[in-house]
């Protein structure tokens, strides 16, 4: 584990599509436990894999893209790594003292009627922060939202571009060892984005960081990853450095093979074309 700063083991998580019948699920998972039994881990009807059995381990200066079509469990997995799921099965181990980092929606947290200092103090707190701790980052978080002169303003009148400026400074500025980005970026204008990738990757190199970023832009991909993740229905189909064929496999898997081979190119042409 010492070399590693995350290890996912065989880690599954399940869900039921229906409501009800997963209150009755949690009532009766708890009552086992209660007497000391353990919580079933077979599929019950109207449960499903979100995730199945999926094992990777997470080094230093990694910054790894986990892509896949909707539903194939990226950001379930992203918020077991997070600690906000408990796994069904499996584990995740941790360096010791390892810190991690989530953003999962930028715009959570913001209060409309706050000013943007308000506003950054408060997602200071949210993800932990100190006050001593937000009181020595203050003016690193100003610098690198380029808000300054936004500041006495209420949030209510920020662009969503501003508003993922403000979120994601004071989710750096909490300097984790493990920085989860689950779309966060997806808002913005370019050249903050391309702040963001630059700064990522000289991040990761400054000590034993890394980084997971779920997104299904190809581009951003290519420009910031030095390794990929695919997944499919709850399971993880490739893990690759390379990460050009990495890419091309998950173009290949989304289009299918249901469809003549002429079909098929002309379909992955066009993806090539407007994602790569």
């Amino acid at each position: 584990m010492d070399e590693h700063l995350l290890e996912i083991n065989q880690v599954s998580k399940k869900f039921c599509r229906r409501l009800k019948r997963s209150l009755f699920y949690g009532i009766k998972d708890v009552a086992r436990q209660t007497v000391g039994l353990p919580i079933t881990t077979q599929l019950r009807p109207e449960e499903f894999w979100a995730t199945h059995e999926v094992s990777f381990k997470v080094k230093p200066g990694e910054i790894i893209a986990v892509i896949g079509a909707n539903g194939s469990g990226k950001t379930t997995l992203m918020r077991m790594i997070a600690g906000i799921y408990q796994p069904t099965s499996g584990e995740i181990k941790y360096r010791q003292g390892l810190k991690v980092t989530p953003i999962f929606a930028l715009n959570v947290g913001l209060r409309n009627e706050f000013t943007g200092l308000e506003n950054m103090k408060l997602k200071a707190a949210i993800f932990g922060m100190t006050e001593a701790e937000l009181k020595r980052k203050l003016d690193f978080i100003i610098d690198f939202s380029e808000l300054e002169y936004a500041l006495d303003t209420p949030v209510g009148n920020y662009s969503s571009g501003m508003r993922a400026r403000l979120s994601y400074s004071v989710a750096i500025a909490t300097e984790p060892d493990l920085f989860i980005i689950d779309e966060a970026l997806a808002v913005g204008d370019s050249l903050f984005k391309t702040k963001c990738y630059e700064h990522l990757g000289e991040y990761v190199q400054e000590k034993e960081r890394a980084v997971l970023y779920v997104t299904n832009r190809i581009r951003k991909v290519m420009a910031l990853a030095n390794r990929v993740l695919v997944m499919r229905s709850g399971k993880l189909i490739q893990d690759s450095q390379d990460t050009t064929g990495a890419l091309e496999y998950y173009i290949n898997d989304i289009v299918g093979d249901d469809m003549t081979e002429r079909v098929k190119e002309m379909k992955l042409k066009k993806i090539r074309h407007f994602e790569m």
